[in-house]
């Protein structure tokens, strides 16, 4: 029987601890840890021992996410610059960005929650001297906000299996973290355990076999699917009549995309209602990139892509079609007839027919061509 939540995620913040280093040589000035140190403590958990390490305020354009392809982290969250172009949001990540602005206006007035970085460079950031480990969302809103610094407690850079776990746990509890982004994460650390097997990964993960299989059932999806399904925040059971069916080959991925842009439909127009529910009553409703998208709405267009692919097309025939077929039909039948009856005609007579039907055979042979596709070459 596979562990609660609870104890699975504490387990996971257990482990996690255990990974955590002192901070070293801190190069920035330090502040009173107090009051923070208790709030990150019960925002980490058991993740870090906060109590025995100096909170920094280091510059946020001396922090960057580690954006090498095998230590970025799996939870989807595009950099700045690809949030907001020209000052304004990239429609497809509206809700996001102003959930991160809010984070960042809350950051200014007060940060509670440290982020955790190690030391490192990064090519995309060349100003950074630490890495992100924890807090990649918080980073993102205070350059969103151009904060100038963020509280910050310095790590040694963890193994790769180690990064994994830790990012994982701090991720899995949270609402927004979806089943793609955790499929990604077991992915991650079965290539940071030297492609281990799966047993291996279940255990460092503190999943079920069945859970571990529900998830990666998701990667049936082509790339840009996925990182669509995780922009979504779509869980798998939301979703598992689409995956199933893609699967099982009963629909093609054209399909699968016909039914994800018709959910991104869905999801921005209960996000602009969600929010005008919000602005007028003045109180919170669903998460709004999920409103309104559930099991039955998805099983309902994957049925509708089956029908149509199933009904064959058909166009309506022209008008003059019968008419042609029939005169056809009555100049074979005449042709039949007066075949017995040529032995009474004269020489001039069967000239001009002879004439009449070689033009006939010529139209006839032109138009049986016309029906016929080309052949192509070998």
């Amino acid at each position: 029987m596979p562990p609660r939540t609870s104890d699975r995620l504490r387990a996971l913040q257990e482990r996690a601890a255990s990974l955590a280093a002192p901070a070293t040589t801190p190069d920035t000035a330090s502040i009173d840890t107090g009051q923070a140190v208790a709030a990150a403590g019960a925002h980490f958990g058991a993740l870090a021992d906060l109590g025995q390490r100096t909170i920094q305020r280091i510059a946020t354009e001396s922090i960057a996410p580690d954006l090498r392809p095998d230590r970025r982290q799996a939870r989807l969250l595009p950099l700045p610059e690809d949030l907001v172009i020209d000052g304004a949001s990239v429609p497809a990540y509206a809700d996001l960005v102003a959930e991160l602005r809010d984070l960042g206006r809350s950051l200014k007035e007060r940060q509670i929650q440290p982020i955790v970085a190690y030391a490192g460079t990064s090519s995309d950031y060349p100003t950074a001297r630490y890495l992100i480990l924890i807090g990649h969302r918080r980073w993102t809103a205070a350059r969103l906000l151009g904060l100038d610094t963020l509280d910050t407690i310095v790590v040694d850079e963890p193994a790769p299996a180690d990064r994994v776990l830790i990012q994982y746990a701090e991720n899995e509890a949270r609402e927004e973290f979806s089943d793609m982004e955790r499929a990604w994460s077991l992915l991650q650390m079965k290539q940071a355990l030297g492609d281990a097997p799966w047993e291996v990964v279940e255990s460092r993960m503190q999943l079920s076999r069945a859970r571990r299989q529900q998830l990666l059932r998701l990667v049936a999806f082509q790339p840009e699917q996925q990182q669509q399904i995780a922009r979504l925040r779509l869980q798998e059971t939301q979703i598992r009549t689409l995956h199933s069916a893609l699967r099982a080959n009963e629909i093609t991925a054209a399909q699968v995309d016909s039914v994800m842009r018709r959910l991104d439909t869905i999801a921005a127009e209960r996000s602009v209602a969600a929010q005008q529910h919000e602005s007028d009553e003045g109180s919170a409703g669903a998460s709004p990139r999920r409103a309104g998208i559930d099991g039955p709405t998805v099983s309902r267009l994957v049925a509708r892509v089956r029908r149509a692919s199933d009904e064959p097309a058909h166009t309506p025939a022209p008008r003059w079609l019968p008419a042609l077929r029939q005169q056809v039909t009555d100049t074979a039948r005449g042709l039949a007839r007066a075949r017995p009856r040529m032995e009474g005609l004269g020489a001039e007579e069967m000239a001009a027919l002879r004439s009449d039907l070689d033009q006939l055979l010529t139209e006839m042979e032109a138009f049986a061509a016309a029906l016929t596709p080309p052949e192509t070459g070998a």
